[in-house]
C-alpha cells in the first residue's frame, strides 16, 4: 500500500470584508510603525519601491532594500484587492468551486479540489467600519446553500474571533474568558436551527490561549491551527500579539497538545495539526515545508498537509500556486498517494484506525420526564462515548431566546440530566431542545426535542 499525504485546504470563511485607504495605511503603521499619510499616490510608491521606508521605522534588523520590500509585498495589490461584496464573493466561488476548475487538480483516486469552509459568525459587535455581514448563522447559511448549489463535497467547520473589550467589528482579540456569552449564543443557534455542531476547529488569527484549549478540550475533538514552520526564527512578527506556535511540533502529523502548554505534545485528548498559511505575508507553505510533508508520509505512512487563507480575498491565484507546487513536488514522491480531502476524514485516517472508526461511534438518546413536581430532560450515551464531560446542551425559548446550560452527571459517562425548574426555567416556556456530542474519533450525534 502507498504512503498518503492527505490535502487539507481550510478556509477562514468570514464574507465579504472592505477596506477604505486609511485602514490600508493604520495596517502599515501597525506592523512597521511607518507612518505616511494615506493617500493612493504614497500606496502606489509603496508598491513599487519609490520611498525610502527605512528611515521612517524603527526596524533594525532590515536594511533599506528589506524593508522596502517587506512592505511592498506585505501591501501589493493582489493582497490589497479584496471581495467587499457578496457579488464579489459569489463570483469567485462559482468560479473555484466549479468541476472544472477543481477538476484542474485532481488526487490520486481522481477527485478534484475539496474545501473545508470554517464559517464565522459576526455577532457582538458593534460598530462595523470593514461592512462585515453582522448577524448570526448569516456567512453559516451562505456558504451551505453556495455548497447544495454546486453539489459540493466541501464541508462546513468551525471559525470564531473573540471580542474585543471595545467590541470592535474589525478589532477582534482572542480571549473566550471574555466572550462565552457570545460565543455559545453562536453554538445554540447553529445547533437548533441548522442541525449543526463544530467538529474541527480553525482558530481566528491562528490563536489559542489556555482558556480556548480548555474550550476546544470540552467539546471540539480536531484542531487545525498549528503553525510551527522548519527553518523559522525564534522572534514573532506580531510581537506575540495573536498566534505564538515556535515550540510546536513541526511535522506534518497532528499531535496530543499538553494542558500545561497547548504547544507541546501531552495528554489532552484532542488532535492538533500543522496548517500554514497561502496568499498572504507570513507563516507561508513553500516548497521546503511541501517537501517535508511528503517525507513525513514516507517515514509514517501518513501525513496531513493543511493550509489556510481568506473568502474576501481572490484565492484563485493561492489556490493555482499551492496546487501546482504540490503536483510538482509530488514527482520526486511516486509512492506517496494525494488525496484531496475534508478536515475530518483526513485526521480520522491518519490517527485511527478503520475498525474504532466503525464499531465505536457515539450515538444519544433523550426524553423529558416528570418527576415529583418538576419536569426532567434526560440523555443517554447508547454507544461510544462522549468527547470531553458531558454533551452540548442548547434550549431555544417560545420567544426567540437561546440558552446553554451544563448537565448534572447521573452516571459518569452514560447519563446525564436536567431539572426544568425555578432555578432555570418552566419547561412550557420551551420551544426545542436540541443536544450534540462528538466522540473523540470525529463522529457526531444529535438529538432534538421539539416542544411546541
Amino acid at each position: 500500500m502507498k504512503n498518503k499525504i492527505f490535502i487539507v485546504h481550510c478556509i477562514d470563511t468570514e464574507g465579504p470584508l472592505h477596506e477604505p485607504l486609511s485602514a490600508t495605511f493604520q495596517r502599515i503603521y501597525e506592523i512597521y510603525g511607518i507612518k505616511l499619510d494615506p493617500t493612493k499616490e504614497n500606496l502606489v510608491k509603496i508598491q513599487n519601491k519609490k520611498i525610502n521606508l527605512h528611515a521612517l521605522t524603527n526596524e533594525s534588523s532590515l536594511n533599506s532594500d528589506g524593508i522596502e520590500s517587506a512592505v511592498a509585498k506585505s501591501f501589493s495589490k493582489h493582497l490589497l484587492r479584496t471581495n467587499d461584496t457578496w457579488d464579489k464573493v459569489d463570483l469567485m466561488l462559482d468560479k473555484i468551486m466549479s468541476k472544472q476548475y477543481r477538476d484542474q487538480y485532481l488526487d490520486s483516486n481522481g477527485r478534484g479540489i475539496i474545501y473545508n469552509w470554517h464559517c464565522m459568525d459576526h455577532a457582538g459587535f458593534v460598530t462595523n467600519e470593514r461592512r462585515r455581514d453582522i448577524g448570526f448563522g448569516n456567512i453559516f447559511k451562505h456558504y451551505k446553500a453556495k455548497n447544495e448549489e454546486h453539489g459540493s463535497l466541501d464541508s462546513i467547520h468551525w471559525h470564531f474571533h473573540p471580542l474585543s473589550f471595545n467590541q470592535e467589528g474589525h478589532i477582534p482579540s482572542t480571549s473566550y474568558d471574555n466572550s462565552y456569552q457570545i460565543l455559545h449564543d453562536i453554538l445554540c443557534r447553529r445547533l437548533i436551527d441548522d442541525q449543526w455542531f463544530p467538529i474541527v476547529n480553525r482558530a481566528g488569527f491562528h490563536a489559542i490561549r489556555q482558556d480556548s484549549s480548555f474550550f476546544l478540550e470540552q467539546w471540539i475533538p480536531f484542531d487545525y491551527s498549528n503553525q510551527a514552520k522548519f527553518n523559522d526564527e525564534d522572534e514573532q512578527p506580531d510581537g506575540n500579539r495573536f498566534g505564538d506556535w515556535r515550540r510546536a511540533p513541526k511535522e506534518w502529523r497532528p499531535y496530543h497538545p499538553s494542558y500545561d502548554d497547548y504547544q507541546v505534545p501531552g495528554n489532552m485528548n484532542r488532535f492538533t495539526t500543522k496548517c500554514l498559511n497561502i496568499g498572504t505575508r507570513e507563516k507561508l507553505v513553500d516548497d521546503f515545508e511541501i517537501e517535508m510533508a511528503f517525507k513525513d508520509s514516507m517515514k509514517k505512512g501518513s501525513a496531513i498537509l493543511s493550509f489556510t487563507n481568506h473568502d474576501w480575498r481572490d484565492m484563485a491565484v493561492d489556490i493555482d500556486n499551492i496546487y501546482s507546487s504540490i503536483k510538482r513536488i509530488s514527482k520526486q514522491y511516486p509512492d506517496v498517494s494525494i488525496i484531496n480531502s475534508d478536515a475530518v476524514t483526513a485526521m480520522q485516517s491518519v490517527v485511527y484506525s478503520e475498525e474504532s472508526l466503525e464499531n465505536n461511534k457515539i450515538r444519544l438518546t433523550s426524553e423529558i420526564t416528570h418527576e415529583n413536581t418538576f419536569d426532567k430532560l434526560e440523555v443517554n450515551c447508547i454507544n461510544g462515548e462522549v468527547f470531553g464531560s458531558q454533551p452540548y446542551l442548547s434550549i431555544k425559548t417560545k420567544d426567540g431566546r437561546y440558552y446553554h446550560d451544563n448537565f448534572g452527571e447521573k452516571y459518569a459517562g452514560k447519563t446525564w440530566e436536567y431539572i426544568f425548574d425555578r432555578a432555570t426555567m418552566d419547561l412550557s416556556a420551551v420551544d426545542k431542545i436540541t443536544i450534540a456530542a462528538n466522540d473523540k474519533y470525529g463522529n457526531q450525534s444529535i438529538s432534538s426535542i421539539n416542544l411546541s
